[in-house]
């Protein structure tokens, strides 16, 4: 049914949280005062400013601590992993590490309560017409169609939440409020793309450790309900972090894009397929461009995967090897 791929799997990594450093850090938050002196240096924080530290009495000050001698104590237990003294503003600032930490805070990571309901949204589902939805839940924003099975034919799309799913995305709580639902929908194809991309790129998003890429493909397809793999599209490439083991697939269809001279092929045709977070409109249409895009299975082995795309009468052919890497591209 697929290839198998390189099959490495170095599980060092596995043992890391249980080195002495880690769980010595993870300790160090446990108590509630130090994570309120990190969020007390974080605001005054600016990122323009050289000085981005805060004095002693500000840091009791601002957490409204009734005991200098014990805040001195946290304070100490933070310093070197997570804050720095800066005798020349005579103050404390932020480690990177703690930097990461108070964003993550900020953007609430871990919030698993932060909910957006269905919905819909001026998308029409590309099988089968009907209206689509964008929601969220548990961290991870979705697109979804609730009449069809969406990107999962064949399979009982009755038992999936939501139903009829076109696309989902992990998603920080945060950036809700800042979107309408016609924006999330574009923002979730940002997420996306990103993603993919460094993935494609053998980076993962998550850990920043190395990615294995193959492809998996279906040998008895049937795109309109197919019940031996249960998805729309016959091949699909498969990403997977030898670190975290953090899993994610595409199409290659829409990472055929990833390549310049099919951006470069469309540019001469006018037609952009660069998109922002806000661009609602043109990420529906970049998403259509891709959905016309003709994928073909040339060689099992060697796995050889070639992508057409066609605009005016002119296209271009982009094929990839059995590492989900561009071999060739040909235009014409």
């Amino acid at each position: 049914m697929s290839d198998t791929g390189s099959g490495a799997q170095p599980h060092a990594a596995a043992t890391r949280p249980h080195d002495s450093a880690v769980t010595d850090a993870f300790g160090l938050l446990g108590d509630g005062t130090r994570l309120a002196v990190l969020l007390a240096i974080w605001e005054a924080h600016d990122p323009a400013d050289e000085d981005n530290s805060l004095s002693f009495s500000e840091i009791f000050e601002r957490v409204d601590y009734d005991d200098p001698g014990n805040l001195r104590y946290h304070l100490g237990k933070l310093e070197g992993q997570f804050i720095e003294r800066a005798p020349e503003h005579d103050g404390y600032a932020l480690r990177v590490p703690a930097q990461k930490l108070v964003r993550d805070i900020v953007a609430g990571v871990g919030d698993h309560d932060e909910r957006l309901e269905p919905t819909p949204i001026d998308q029409r589902c590309p099988f089968c017409g009907a209206g689509t939805k964008v929601s969220y839940r548990e961290g991870i924003l979705f697109w979804a169609c609730h009449e069809c099975d969406g990107m999962t034919p064949g399979r009982d799309f009755a038992s999936f939440d939501p139903p009829g799913p076109l696309a989902a995305v992990s998603f920080d709580p945060a950036g809700l409020d800042e979107w309408t639902a016609e924006e999330l929908r574009a923002a979730l194809a940002v997420r996306g793309r990103r993603r993919t991309r460094e993935q494609f790129e053998g980076l993962c998003p998550t850990c920043s450790g190395q990615v294995d890429a193959r492809f998996d493909w279906c040998d008895d397809h049937d795109p309109d309900g197919c019940h031996a793999c249960g998805l729309r599209w016959r091949v699909g490439a498969r990403f997977r972090c030898r670190t975290c083991e953090n899993y994610g697939g595409a199409s290659p269809r829409r990472l055929a894009l990833f390549h310049p001279a099919v951006v470069s092929f469309y540019d001469d045709h006018g037609v952009s397929t660069r998109f922002r977070a806000d661009e609602y409109e043109r990420a529906k249409a970049v998403y259509d461009l891709v959905l016309d895009h003709e994928v073909e299975l040339v060689a099992e082995d060697p796995v050889r995967v070639a992508v057409t795309a066609r605009h005016d009468g002119d296209a271009i052919r982009v094929t990839f090897d059995e590492d989900v890497q561009f071999v060739d591209a040909t235009r014409g």
